[in-house]
């Protein structure tokens, strides 16, 4: 299994596009790890919409702590 973090910070001009892409891989073998940091624009919610439909995706919301600290918060959970 290939463990993919995403660290997310207000990111929604970007994250349908990048989301898709990440799930539309074909190597299927994978979870998606999406460590909201904090966002303050539609963000979460987009992740949300996806969370929703793909149980592959770990969705996680913190305070903003920068994006070392969300890419470690996905390590410690990672699979």
């Amino acid at each position: 299994m290939v463990s993919i973090i995403i660290p997310v910070y207000n990111g929604e001009e970007f994250l349908e596009e990048c989301l898709d892409s990440v799930i539309g891989q074909s190597y299927r073998d994978i979870e998606i790890i999406i460590i909201d940091d904090g966002s303050t624009d539609r963000s979460f919610s987009i992740c949300q919409k996806y969370a929703d439909k793909d149980n592959r995706i770990k969705l996680i919301h913190q305070e903003n702590a920068g994006v070392s600290a969300a890419r470690n918060h996905g390590l410690s959970v990672a699979q």
